[in-house]
């Protein structure tokens, strides 16, 4: 909820993709009119590299990090590679498919793993790690006036 108020806040009369990058990935769509219409919920960065470890025999926690090659060179960067790219190429997917059904909106990139992801996606973004604090703050701007 916070995402979306901080999203109507700051692009007023504009359809929105939000976007949270935490301990998930979050899409959440809201139309020109304020309607929440829905989304999507799948595992996030950490999740994803901690899986890696949990899941398989011998393979290592690899923190994450921006630099990430498409092509990785030994365990730590093949790993950085399938899961930052691949999530990547997964928001891009996901924005490619709400182009092909919503005309003209923005996407908002928001949370603590936006660092690690966007300069990977290849559609137009907005990127504000904060919105969601900030949604939090226009929310309490509405409830104190």
């Amino acid at each position: 909820m916070a995402i979306a108020a901080g999203g109507v806040h700051f692009f007023p009369g504009k359809n929105l993709l939000l976007i949270g990058l935490g301990t998930c990935i979050t899409l959440n769509f809201v139309n020109k009119y304020k309607e929440f219409l829905g989304g999507s919920i799948s595992p996030g960065l950490e999740m994803r590299l901690k899986s890696l470890q949990y899941y398989t025999a011998k393979l290592p926690y690899t923190p994450a990090r921006a630099d990430v090659p498409l092509i990785g060179y030994d365990t730590d960067t093949n790993i950085l590679s399938g899961v930052i790219l691949g999530m990547a190429y997964e928001l891009d997917g996901f924005i490619d498919a709400y182009n092909a059904k919503f005309d003209n909106f923005n996407v908002v990139l928001t949370g603590g793993d936006t660092q690690h992801l966007a300069s990977h996606v290849k559609n137009r973004i907005f990127a504000d790690p904060d919105l969601i604090f900030k949604g939090l703050y226009a929310i309490s701007e509405i409830n104190n006036a």
